[in-house]
């Protein structure tokens, strides 16, 4: 597991989505909470939700330098855990940011594009990956381009997601959802375009290698 985490901990970009056609309707809705595919993630054990996103959204803060602040919007919640976060964020020139802390500020990590044109909308239906990481859980943030995502599912069962404030000036839907472990395989994701409907995957973090979690 340590070797695992060395692994993939901080943020990278995914590589890639892979789209098929069919589709289970689960519908997506904004939320403030975060679980897991298979079990709840981590609660808070002594602070609130609250408590945990006001620390480490400050402690994160407090770590960027001043062109990677977020600008007007602020910052969104992608995930939280007991006593850690996971936020994402538009700098004031419109790049993409990310990063996660703890609330008692014994880490932090930060990843942003060096350019707004480095995460671009696209010319089709699609989803963007934007984040994959895992510290306190396995965290995945991704764009909705020209389409609306409905569900998400792990071996048919619902995968509860997150709906972020949009992005690049409203046109991209941000969504995000968490595993409580690192998880092999990927998740299905149910989409709408106009009206019809189809369905696109997330590669998850374990790739390869064997886990008792795994979505396929």
């Amino acid at each position: 597991m340590n070797r695992l985490l060395a692994c993939v901990a901080g943020a990278v970009l995914l590589l890639a989505v892979a789209c098929t056609a069919g589709g289970g309707p689960s519908r997506v809705k904004p939320s403030s909470g975060t679980s897991s595919t298979r079990t709840a993630l981590p609660g808070a054990a002594t602070a609130g939700p609250g408590q945990v996103v006001d620390a480490s959204r400050a402690n994160l803060t407090a770590q960027l330098s001043t062109k990677d602040l977020p600008g007007p919007h602020g910052m969104f919640t992608a995930a939280v855990g007991r006593s850690a976060a996971t936020f994402v964020w538009e700098t004031a020139d419109g790049r993409f940011c990310s990063g996660s802390a703890a609330t008692d500020g014994g880490f932090t990590s930060t990843m942003c594009v060096s350019d707004r044109r480095d995460t671009p909308f696209s010319v089709r239906p699609a989803l963007v990956p934007l984040l994959s990481t895992y510290t306190f859980a396995e965290v995945h943030v991704f764009g909705a381009d020209r389409e609306i995502v409905r569900s998400v599912t792990c071996n048919g069962r619902p995968v509860a997601v997150r709906r972020l404030p949009p992005v690049l000036d409203g046109r991209r839907a941000l969504y995000a959802f968490a595993l409580s472990e690192p998880t092999a395989g990927r998740v299905t994701v149910t989409v709408v375009r106009g009206r019809a409907a189809a369905t696109e995957h997330v590669e998850l973090l374990g790739g390869g290698l064997r886990h008792k979690a795994s979505c396929r």
